[in-house]
């Protein structure tokens, strides 16, 4: 029999063995479990009562910008194609609707890789909308320019004031939203105050950007060419070849065409010329 309850610290181990098997051991659920126990919202757990262990997650989170936030669901190997997913999904769907109805929240929003095929169609039924797409690119470490080295690179911490983050013109070609680490949201006070607490903003070669490791390592170009693009994808092969499983990536707009065809041409990895694997949906009444 399956129950369903909220996760608590004491479940760490059997979320570490539900995402052991996701991603080639790269998921970051593990990493991020014990903040998700703290946080507001929901992080609710499928529990398989004959063995007291934990088989599915699924998290509902409070953006800084007033998102209500879908996100984390798992389900153990050995358990799926039972429904559990579906079930798990619909009670955090059902918290995160109480919260828009009553005015916490402004939207219900998730994002997704399209190979998560049964989770967009639940959410669909439910309501959801395509509302942004990106292509996903990346170089595997095996790909890293050996002609380089870390001393090739100038890298420096970047402060921007909150008016410059706010106002760049990478959130405005995104309708106002930065699309970073699975979360799209506004560009807000408090999430300047926790990039800048991580030391995320970074300047390589006179080319502005994010950086952050949520399980795998990703970063944001600002000036949106090839050149710098290329410099940060070469210097963070270098700098971290042999301390992650999973290489570091990106995203793009799939109407920048001349820099996607640039991008293939310049050996970065992604699924094809034209079909964006990076979605984002969202739920408004």
């Amino acid at each position: 029999m399956i129950e369903y309850r909220k996760l608590t610290h004491e479940d760490y181990d059997d979320i570490a063995d539900i995402c052991k098997d996701i991603w080639d051991g790269t998921d970051y659920l593990p990493e991020v479990f014990h903040k998700w126990v703290d946080d507001k919202g929901l992080f609710l757990g499928a529990v398989d009562t004959d063995t007291n262990k934990v088989v599915g997650t699924d998290k509902y989170s409070l953006l800084y910008d007033g998102t209500g936030w879908l996100e984390g669901l798992r389900i153990h190997k050995d358990y799926r194609g039972l429904g559990i997913g579906k079930k798990i999904a619909i009670r955090t769907f059902k918290k995160a609707l109480e919260d828009l109805r009553s005015g916490k929240t402004n939207k219900i929003a998730f994002a997704t890789h399209i190979s998560s095929v049964e989770s967009i169609n639940l959410m669909k039924k439910f309501g959801f909308r395509l509302r942004q797409e990106y292509k996903f690119i990346y170089k595997d470490y095996s790909d890293a320019d050996n002609s380089l080295s870390i001393e090739d690179f100038d890298v420096e911490s970047w402060k921007p004031s909150y008016e410059e983050f706010a106002n760049l013109s990478y959130l405005k070609r995104r309708d106002g939203i930065l699309p970073f680490v699975f979360y799209f949201q506004k560009p807000t006070f408090e999430l300047y105050e926790e990039l800048l607490k991580e030391n995320s903003f970074v300047s390589i070669n006179g080319y502005k950007g994010l950086f952050k490791l949520r399980g795998e390592p990703h970063f944001i170009v600002f000036d949106e060419n090839l050149e710098g693009i290329n410099d940060f994808m070469n210097y963070y092969l270098l700098a971290l070849g042999g301390k992650f499983p999973a290489p570091p990536m990106t995203s793009v707009m799939p109407k920048d065409k001349e820099l996607i065809r640039a991008l293939n041409a310049a050996g970065f990895g992604m699924m094809d010329l034209s079909t964006c694997d990076y979605l984002y949906y969202t739920y408004e009444e």
